[in-house]
């Protein structure tokens, strides 16, 4: 019996050393993503901004960047009666298992001085330990924070409520967080202020005031991560937005499980530039042990673009992307195409037009289309892309860039 039973125990210690092996190993496989941002202070009702983000940093969506280090700061904040402030100061960075972010507010004054505080710090910092997602917001303090006349010592317990006769509460040192096997979240909030009366301030009632953010967020993905999106139109020139993207769908870092996510529209119509019909934009993607596999799709239809150049019933943006455990990229625009596409002035331009053709429109600028942008990491598909070059009897400003049917989707691994 004896002889059984201790054989018994070795197989199960192997057993055991085998699924910390096979844990260690997934965890070594996968693709750790990032997310972090952080900013000052911020106010707004509903979607109404009262004073935007000071300060802010972010680490963008599906990063897979290690070492990445990002600051912002600001000297002061003057926005009475809702905040005033001394320096701003913000980061978010990265390690090979870290995703961290902060927020330091100095000389901090809310609702004219019914919240005050020398020195406010939010820290937020997700990790991995051996595929094992952790939040903390260690660090995160108050210096000399006094709130409706009431000076608190030290830093209150997360989520602490105080009442603000008048004007509503206050979150202090609010943290919510989300923690699963794949994902892990944290955003600390130092003062969260809810507006929830007519005031003497004279604040709209529902107004929230966030001052000291920060965010901190990892995500495990199985295989390369995946990012993109897809969207039937924009327009603009430089950094000034004329149209912005049309029914915008974006890829979650960790696919869709399969499942197609759209967004639709009824049409999109921009003066002198742009019309269509119907927008349809969709997303699908699926990360497993053998494979990351990613499409984005946008299909437009009924096309016109500066009055009858370009008219097309249907274009099609078809974006996909495949991975598998060999590590190779492969990426394809099969299944975009144009449907009784017509350019006035080249009767040569018809549905099968090879990608990358490129048509110079005299008096206006550079025509592309089926566009197909290729990376190491990536590829996107622009199947119409005006480029305006020239001054025009349309009255487009020149360096106005137009897409119609855009779609983009990536791999990415550390």
């Amino acid at each position: 019996m004896k002889a059984v039973f201790a054989t018994f125990l070795t197989f199960m210690a192997l057993v055991f050393c085998v699924g910390i092996t096979q844990q260690a190993a997934l965890a070594q496989s996968s693709t750790v993503v990032f997310g972090g941002s952080a900013f000052g202070t911020d106010a707004y009702v509903g979607t109404t901004v009262l004073s935007g983000k000071t300060a802010y940093v972010t680490l963008g969506d599906c990063s897979t960047t290690v070492g990445a280090h990002i600051t912002n700061s600001v000297a002061t904040v003057n926005a009475p009666p809702i905040f005033t402030t001394g320096a701003v100061n913000t980061a978010a960075m990265t390690s090979a298992t870290m995703s961290q972010a902060s927020s330091r507010v100095q000389q901090a004054s809310a609702l004219s001085g019914l919240i005050t505080a020398d020195n406010i710090m939010a820290v937020s910092m997700t990790t991995d330990q051996n595929g094992t997602l952790q939040v903390s917001a260690t660090g995160s303090s108050f210096t000399n924070l006094v709130v409706a006349g009431n000076k608190i010592q030290g830093t209150p317990p997360p989520n602490t409520k105080v009442d603000l006769p008048g004007f509503g509460y206050v979150i202090l040192n609010e943290q919510r967080s989300h923690v699963t096997g794949s994902t892990a979240k944290l955003t600390v909030n130092m003062i969260h202020v809810f507006v929830t009366e007519e005031n003497i301030l004279k604040i709209p009632k529902g107004a929230q005031i966030i001052v000291a953010d920060a965010v901190s967020e990892l995500q495990l993905a199985q295989n390369a991560a995946l990012d993109g999106f897809s969207y039937g139109s924009s327009a603009h020139l430089g950094k000034t937005i004329i149209s912005g993207r049309s029914a915008l769908e974006v890829m979650p870092c960790l696919g869709t499980d399969g499942k197609i996510l759209e967004n639709t529209t009824a049409g999109v119509k921009v003066p002198k530039i742009l019309s269509t019909g119907t927008i349809k934009d969709t997303v699908q993607g699926t990360i497993s042990t053998a494979s990351s596999v990613g499409e984005t799709t946008s299909s437009v239809n009924g096309a016109d673009l500066v009055s009858g150049l370009l008219t097309a019933k249907v274009i099609k943006a078809d974006a996909n992307a495949t991975t598998s455990n060999g590590g190779k990229f492969t990426f394809s625009d099969k299944g975009s195409k144009f449907l009784r596409l017509k350019v006035s002035g080249h009767r040569e331009i018809h549905d099968n037009v090879p990608p990358n053709t490129k048509v110079e429109i005299s008096g206006l600028g550079t025509l592309w289309l089926h566009r197909v942008i290729r990376t190491r990491s990536y590829i996107e598909v622009r199947m119409v892309e005006l480029v305006v070059t020239q001054k025009n009897t349309f009255g487009i400003a020149v360096g106005t860039d137009v897409r119609i049917a855009d779609a983009h989707v990536s791999l990415d691994t550390n």
